[in-house]
């Protein structure tokens, strides 16, 4: 019976082990009848040689599954080596060569790097003329253990080898239960940075929230909102809600000249930020004169962001109005998303699908950043991403869901995340904040 090679390295080192052990029983039972001192010498010789070969063994297996990080973390090390090599060979993943003479699988080599909190890890899988093409789509969740899932893979530079991202599927939500409680997390992210779970933190950017009603959506844009006026700076915000709900009673906390709810006080929002841009724009054009090839973080300019709930039913108030203000609106979303990265205006987006109808394909595809809360439908995670990743099979509960990044997770391997919990009252926070 065909064999990995790890495995008959390890049987045979076991088994000489035993025979040793064996041999060294047999000499001193010999000895209890011949009386011979060299029966004794005999014996234990072989306990030693066999004690050394188990303890070289020991110290190997050591080394290979790094104890030196503690052994929570070479047990978990182990058994991923185990089930990446046992699955590699059920599916055909090897090549056959003669090993202390007796044909063995030998499995490409595999090098793993644990995260030191073990959430999140890395493996590197040797490229071979043979399995390339077949590497290139190993379907690595199901050999990981059952708490972790492949986030993204792709080819090292030099083609050597395949590399597979992976984390835990689940994440412990954070949960905050005082304002105080949210600051101080908040004071470890940078002044260009949001968080959204315990792992994930990115640049801010332009941003596309997609969830059913009662997913999360709205919590989600709480949780930036808070973030962004809780900072040094606090960013500049334009907030539409057409639901005229919670959204609209923050943005009216925040600044209530930059807050709308109605289809007429929304277009007039978007002419107002608009006039912002452009003088940005101005004031950008004269700092690029200081340093080419530079952002807004390098001037230390505040972001200034639109936030938009329920865009497309906003979009859909819009039919019954001119072609020319129809125009202007996708001129301004188009505007921002174009050209605000470089100039730190951006755009957030929520809706509860999203199709060509409500947000054109190019601005959809302009928008890197994009979250997906709940349990979508099929067609809202293809128009939305472009595939049907396999994690969107998944159950999610409130606030939780997919989460795509260039630097985190591709569409086809998205990360999972889930929203913060806000356990205290939203709008007096406010009323502090602004208060500081």
């Amino acid at each position: 019976m065909l064999q990995i090679k790890s495995e008959r390295v390890k049987r045979t080192i076991l088994s000489l082990s035993m025979e040793l052990l064996l041999l060294s029983g047999i000499l001193l039972v010999v000895n209890n009848y011949m009386r011979n001192q060299y029966l004794i010498y005999g014996s234990v010789i072989a306990t030693l040689m066999a004690s050394l070969i188990l303890s070289v063994m020991g110290i190997f297996w050591m080394i290979n599954n790094h104890l030196s990080k503690g052994m929570d973390y070479a047990k978990r090390h182990a058994k991923i080596l185990h089930q990446l090599e046992r699955a590699l060979f059920d599916s055909g993943y090897y090549i056959e060569r003669m090993v202390l003479n007796q044909k063995c699988a030998v499995i490409p080599h595999i090098d793993i790097n644990l995260s030191d909190d073990l959430k999140s890890g890395q493996i590197r899988i040797r490229n071979s003329i043979k399995l390339d093409k077949r590497l290139e789509e190993l379907p690595i969740s199901s050999a990981l253990p059952d708490e972790y899932i492949l986030t993204q893979s792709y080819i090292a530079d030099d083609c050597n080898d395949y590399i597979y991202e992976f984390e835990l599927y689940h994440l412990e939500q954070l949960k905050f239960t005082s304002l105080d409680q949210f600051i101080e997390h908040e004071a470890d992210i940078g002044m260009y940075e949001i968080f959204l779970d315990s792992r994930h933190i990115v640049p801010v950017f332009h941003t596309l929230i997609i969830g059913q009603t009662g997913s999360g959506k709205s919590y989600c844009l709480y949780n930036f909102i808070l973030q962004m006026i809780t900072k040094p700076k606090p960013y500049e915000l334009y907030i539409a809600d057409p639901k005229y709900s919670g959204l609209y009673a923050l943005g009216n906390k925040i600044n209530q000249n930059q807050v709308a709810s109605s289809v007429e006080e929304i277009i007039v929002l978007l002419r107002s930020f608009q006039n912002r841009l452009e003088e940005r724009k101005k004031e950008f054009s004269q700092k690029l004169l200081l340093k080419l090839d530079s952002d807004f973080k390098d001037f230390d300019l505040v972001p200034i962001c639109l936030i938009i709930d329920e865009y497309s039913s906003f979009r859909a108030s819009l039919s019954r109005y001119d072609k020319k203000t129809r125009d202007f609106v996708d001129e301004v979303i188009g505007n921002v998303v174009r050209e605000g990265r470089q100039l730190g205006c951006f755009c957030i987006i929520a809706q509860q699908q999203s199709n060509a109808s409500n947000l054109p394909t190019e601005l959809r595809e302009n928008i890197p950043f994009k979250i997906i809360l709940g349990m979508a439908e099929r067609q809202t995670y293809m128009t939305a991403l472009g595939v049907y990743p396999d994690n969107a099979k998944r159950h999610f509960d409130r606030g939780q869901g997919l989460l795509v990044y260039p630097q985190i997770a591709t569409p086809e391997t998205p990360a999972v995340t889930s929203v913060a919990t806000l356990n205290f009252d939203i709008l007096k926070a406010v009323d502090r904040i602004l208060q500081l």
